[in-house]
């Protein structure tokens, strides 16, 4: 028969296990629960006409993974939905309104009023992100899309203001090819793409260097986007100058043809010259003059009239 002592170790260890499988069982015994299917958010992006669109209608809660179905209502022309991801191009303009009913693992269910505003496309643009403070040492700038169209290619020019200089230009896609250089103040940047752009895009991100600190107003620039087949899509010049007023104190001439302004010369104070006024010489009365009655007489106290004899014919006979 065996001792008390010899069944003391088995008896510590039987007891030990069955106070951790004691213990185990209390810990594991309560059941664990989930939260209801829900969606956490009933808003999506707005879709452009004609633009591709992706958004994903997120559920939570449940057993996942989930599906979704579109229970009532319609979609826009041009997108379906498939899984949790509405996509595609939506044709037309307007406020669409639909339902859609998410199911998980479990077969719990769950439906969703959706609002989805499909609007027309604004006019292409590409825009600097500005930062909103003065900067004072390299930054970097993202150059962003709007409205692509089906942009391929562009070509932008930035006339730099002063005591600002580019460092660098990465494409934001790898697989993007973008050719750039500084002449005289002025950015020339040249970037196409493989694939297509979407609205809200960054396209390149531009390091700017400023000489001092400075505080980034609109940039002055033109740009030109071009389709996949070469053809113009949008096209921006520069900002024409404003015209400068006329200077002050100098007359307006008129110019002739032949380069002399017509204005009368302006005379300075005091040079010039006075005018005598103008006169007219006094007029001597006529003296009637006497007729003497016979050649070669005269009257007393009058001045002789010489008469010059008359020439000598010298081919008479």
């Amino acid at each position: 028969m065996p001792s008390a002592r010899s069944l003391l170790p088995g008896f510590a260890l039987a007891l030990l296990l069955t106070a951790c499988g004691s213990s185990g069982t209390t810990s594991t015994s309560s059941t664990s629960t989930k939260d209801a299917l829900y969606f956490p958010s009933s808003n999506l992006p707005v879709a452009y006409v004609g633009e591709v669109y992706t958004a994903s209608l997120q559920v939570a809660g449940g057993v996942g993974p989930y599906s979704l179905r579109l229970a009532s209502g319609k979609l826009p022309d041009g997108l379906t939905l498939s899984n949790t991801a509405l996509s595609g191009k939506a044709s037309a303009a307007g406020l669409f309104t639909f339902t859609v009913e998410a199911s998980d693992a479990s077969l719990s269910t769950k439906a969703q009023t959706v609002s989805l505003t499909v609007a027309s496309l604004p006019p292409l643009s590409l825009t600097f992100t500005l930062p909103t403070s003065e900067i004072r040492g390299e930054t970097r700038l993202p150059l962003v899309v709007t409205a692509p169209r089906g942009m391929r290619a562009f070509r932008l020019q930035w006339a730099l203001p002063a005591g600002l200089t580019v460092t660098k230009i990465a494409p934001v896609d790898t697989r993007a090819v973008a050719y750039w250089k500084l002449t005289n103040s002025t950015l020339t940047l040249d970037m196409g793409f493989r694939g297509g752009v979407s609205t809200g895009d960054r396209l390149a991100l531009v390091t700017v260097k400023p000489s001092g600190p400075v505080t980034l107003q609109t940039p002055v620039m033109s740009y030109s986007a071009l389709g996949a087949d070469g053809a113009v899509l949008q096209a921006q010049a520069l900002p024409t100058p404003p015209a400068q007023p006329p200077a002050t104190g100098t007359p307006a001439t008129d110019t002739p043809a032949n380069g002399l302004p017509s204005a009368a010369p302006v005379t300075a104070p005091g040079s010039a010259v006075p005018t005598q006024p103008a006169t007219t010489p006094p007029v001597a009365p006529l003296t009637p003059q006497p007729v003497p009655t016979q050649p070669g007489t005269q009257r007393p106290g009058q001045p002789s009239l010489a008469l010059a004899p008359a020439p000598l014919d010298r081919g008479a006979p």
